[in-house]
């Protein structure tokens, strides 16, 4: 059975860039690894046991393509790997159809934290990790190479592993923890605009009843228009007016969030004048307020609210995109970078942070911002 279990994942995987699992059935699958039903059944219970085997067959052979390229090294300096193909990249260019198919689905980013936590850790130097700083650094890796993969795949798809490799050692080389930081983008000012009070006040309620309902059912699959104006007591033709589907609403919802993410990260001055300790208050005053923001309950992965990671790049890449920081590299893939340390960070406070206080947790995150030199720890 192993070539045709071989086949059945491979046409599973063909299946998955034309349309979502959700609308693939066990008789596709089957017609297009051509094998008979029977067999197909006899090792697998449903689409989704097929779907998961494909998943931790590549967190293995990730891992251990990692485990391979840093098994033999003690120390990892990013400014002396410039001549090197980074070994997730080569995983990558082997498996380009899994990670095409999989790198915008919402939680993907997961993926790379559950490898990275398995096999090797790449430690500061001088650092003996604490079990949170441990988790912090987890978080932050993970999305960071969800995020170079992302560039590579979206911006600059026929270059080769060796080619990005080379600009990732030229970015990683120079990070700063001022990066984190920018000034306001005059077009995004410019673009506010008054709106009338009866109109804020009916799209916040719609907003608001949104996140009740999702509260309510756990599901956003299961939310109906019908569910957002009973809840908000507003005529469903009146939510017509305001927002075209509940996606919209969704995607509003998820653009104000990150309106809210700018603004913490938003600067009078330069960046690089920003002093450590500045850093630190600036970083831990976001922390703090995050409860408050919808993106929190998007961010559930149980609820299944769609394209929440995605959106938040977008929005966050703009940002950096439009900043005057001087580096040496390719700007769009510094703001992918930057995007995924700080959606990270925040997914850390959401989940395994949540104990720890906002001031611990933008400390210990800004010093392994300015580290250029790591040690291999095989887990």
């Amino acid at each position: 059975m192993p070539d045709a279990e071989a086949q059945v994942k491979q046409a599973l995987l063909a299946l998955l860039e034309e349309r979502d699992i959700q609308h693939i059935t066990m008789k596709e699958i089957a017609e297009k690894a051509e094998v008979s039903r029977g067999t197909l059944y006899l090792y697998y219970e449903d689409k989704f046991s097929i779907f998961e085997d494909v998943i931790e067959d590549m967190k293995e052979g990730l891992g251990k393509a990692l485990f391979d390229a840093f098994s033999h090294i003690d120390t990892l300096h990013l400014n002396k790997k410039r001549q090197t193909v980074h070994p997730t990249l080569s995983f990558v260019h082997e498996h380009r159809s899994f990670f095409y198919v999989m790198m915008n689905r919402g939680h993907f980013h997961r993926f790379f934290k559950d490898v990275f936590q398995q096999d090797v850790l790449l430690a500061p130097i001088h650092v003996n990790l604490t079990p949170i700083e441990r988790d912090i650094y987890g978080h932050y890796r993970a999305l960071y190479t969800y995020a170079i993969i992302l560039y590579w795949l979206n911006e600059d798809a026929a270059a080769t592993p060796e080619a990005i490799s080379q600009k990732v050692w030229e970015l990683v080389s120079q990070k700063r923890f001022y990066w984190l930081f920018g000034q306001a983008v005059p077009e995004e000012r410019e673009k506010e605009k008054q709106i009338d009070r009866r109109v804020v006040r009916t799209r916040e309620a719609l907003q608001k009843a949104l996140l009740d309902v999702l509260a309510e059912k756990q599901d956003y699959a299961a939310i109906t228009i019908s569910d957002i104006t009973r809840k908000s007591n507003i005529r469903r033709a009146t939510f017509y007016d305001h927002y075209a589907s509940k996606e919209e609403l969704l995607q509003t919802m998820i653009q104000l969030s990150c309106a809210e993410i700018i603004d913490h990260l938003t600067i009078a001055s330069s960046p690089n004048e920003l002093s450590l300790e500045e850093a630190e208050e600036a970083l831990a005053s976001l922390l703090s307020v995050l409860d408050r923001m919808p993106i929190v309950h998007f961010l559930n992965r149980e609820w299944g609210v769609p394209h929440v990671v995605p959106d938040m790049f977008k929005a966050l890449e703009s940002f950096y995109l439009h900043q005057q920081t001087e580096i040496h590299a390719e700007k769009k893939l510094y703001a992918y970078y930057v995007s995924a340390m700080i959606i990270g960070l925040i997914l850390y406070r959401l989940d395994e942070g949540k104990t720890h206080a906002p001031e611990v947790l933008a400390r210990e995150f800004l010093q392994f911002l300015d580290v250029k030199k790591y040690k291999v720890v095989l887990l």
